[in-house]
């Protein structure tokens, strides 16, 4: 299936991008969250997805839809 990856904060640096199309070969979030801990750059990096404008808990699995929009988002601090 065909997604769109968007990077923010210290991801876009080290990514060289703010967003990406990508073929995926995954079902879910949870394994999502592997392969990109283990093929990618980023995997020193703690971050949140949110899938279409939705964060997700990543103690659950979404399904994953051709399509869908997936924010990489790394702690931040505000105030």
């Amino acid at each position: 299936m065909k997604v769109t990856l968007k990077y923010f904060g210290q991801l876009v640096d080290v990514m060289g991008n703010h967003e990406e199309t990508q073929e995926i070969d995954v079902k879910n979030s949870n394994e999502l969250l592997e392969q990109m801990k283990q093929n990618n750059p980023i995997s020193h990096i703690p971050f949140q997805l949110a899938i279409n404008d939705v964060l997700i808990d990543q103690e659950e699995s979404k399904k994953l839809n051709d399509g869908d929009v997936i924010a990489l988002l790394p702690p931040y601090a505000g105030g």
